[in-house]
């Protein structure tokens, strides 16, 4: 979406690409006009932050299209909540996909882009990036330069980047794998306060809570309070 309000706002974009992992709720919703929960799971990836089935920003972006129908977007989500799938009107469809275009990408795909791209020019994508590496490259016509913001760096997904480039001997230690993976790659470089927080800060002990909302939301709450709004 920010993508979206930065062409509004006058930078020169033809046309936004939204790229998915197998989770291609979005792509499919581009593709259909229908939003469709019914029978189906959230499926693990190797881009754990495009995990999504219910999308907050496309509830902005019906928003957007709708000319800032509030109601409309309300009734669309509570028919999502009750019925589990709504459809979109044609016309609000169709100005969706003035702005956005859609697709998607294999786990398999997503790890030949990280070992491919490596080996040929020494840049070391993340998962997230290579996922829009793949549906970037699927849809690039010549016709117009194409931008692809990468938001996440290699060393945050260290396993699946490892498997990518069939690394076997995996260090343990989180600033190890870092190390490793920074030898097989000349850019981009290890972010260095990233690197020292992990050096620095030990490992964190652990607890295990019970599969309960209230006892969750007071962890997190207690987490807060301990290690953000602490008084020095």
């Amino acid at each position: 979406m920010s993508a979206v309000y930065a062409k509004q706002m006058g930078v020169p974009i033809r046309r936004v690409i939204s790229a998915s992992n197998h989770n291609r709720i979005i792509s499919d919703f581009l593709t259909t006009g229908e939003y469709d929960l019914r029978g189906r799971p959230l499926l693990p990836s190797h881009s754990p932050a495009i995990d999504i089935l219910r999308s907050s920003n496309l509830e902005r972006f019906i928003h957007h299209v709708s000319d800032g129908s509030s109601r409309l977007v309300k009734e669309l989500f509570t028919f999502l909540d009750t019925q589990k799938h709504f459809q979109l009107p044609k016309h609000l469809l169709g100005r969706m996909r003035q702005e956005v275009q859609a697709g998607w990408c294999s786990e398999g795909d997503c790890l030949a882009a990280i070992h491919d791209v490596c080996t040929q020019t020494g840049y070391l994508m993340d998962t997230h990036t290579a996922v829009a590496k793949v549906v970037a490259d699927r849809l690039l016509d010549g016709s117009c330069p194409m931008v692809l913001c990468s938001t996440a760096h290699y060393g945050k997904f260290a396993p699946a980047v490892f498997k990518a480039l069939q690394i076997r001997d995996i260090p343990q230690d989180p600033v190890e794998q870092l190390k490793k993976l920074e030898i097989s790659a000349s850019r981009p470089g290890v972010h260095a306060e990233m690197e020292k927080c992990l050096r620095d800060g030990g490992r964190r002990g652990h607890s295990v809570c019970q599969a309960d909302y209230s006892v969750l939301v007071e962890e997190v709450e207690s987490m807060i309070q301990d290690s953000f709004l602490k008084v020095v």
